[in-house]
C-alpha cells in the first residue's frame, strides 16, 4: 500500500529564488484514523485474547511507561523502538548557581527501532486525486484542492 498524498502551492523558500515565487511541494495526507477501540478490535482479531484483555495490556503498558519515564527510565519496546524523558537547562557560570528551575520544559523523545526503520525505507507514494463535486460550479471540483476529511 502507498501512502496518499496531494500537491501545494508554497512560497519558493530557496535562498536564490525570486522574490513572491512558489513552488509545488508534496504533502503526505492521511485518509482514516484508527480509534483505540479499533486497533484493540484488529489486534484481538489476530489473537486469541478478547478486545477486553488487549485494551486492558495496552493500558497496562502505559500505565507502566508513565510511571518508568517519570522515574527517567528507557523504555525499550523491541522492534517498535525506544522513549526516554530528555530535557535542557539554562547555563550558569558557577556550578553552586545551578537550581532545578532552570530547566526547560521536559520532553519525550522517541526514536523508531528496526519494524518502523524497515516501512519508513520501504515506504510507496501515490497521489491523492481530488474528488470531484457535482454541486461545485467548476470542474477542478471546488477550489481545487483535496477537501476530503479524514475519516475516523
Amino acid at each position: 500500500m502507498a501512502l496518499n498524498y496531494h500537491l501545494v502551492k508554497r512560497p519558493d523558500m530557496r535562498k536564490d529564488a525570486a522574490e513572491g515565487s512558489e513552488l509545488y511541494y508534496a504533502q503526505v495526507r492521511a485518509l482514516k484514523k484508527i480509534s483505540f477501540e479499533k486497533l484493540c478490535n484488529m489486534i484481538a482479531m489476530r489473537s486469541t485474547a478478547f478486545i477486553g484483555d488487549v485494551m486492558l495490556v495496552i493500558e497496562g503498558l502505559l500505565s507502566v511507561m508513565q510511571e518508568r519515564l517519570e522515574e527517567g527510565d528507557i523504555i525499550c519496546m523491541g522492534r517498535l523502538g525506544n522513549f526516554r524523558m530528555v530535557a535542557g537547562s539554562k547555563g550558569v557560570s558557577v556550578k553552586k548557581d545551578f537550581d532545578p528551575s532552570l530547566f526547560n520544559d521536559a520532553r519525550i523523545v522517541y526514536v523508531s527501532g528496526t519494524m518502523l526503520a524497515d516501512i519508513k525505507k520501504n515506504a510507496k507514494f501515490e497521489e491523492l486525486k481530488p474528488i470531484k463535486d457535482p454541486d461545485a460550479g467548476s470542474s477542478e471540483g471546488g477550489s481545487g484542492e483535496d477537501d476530503r476529511p479524514v475519516i475516523e
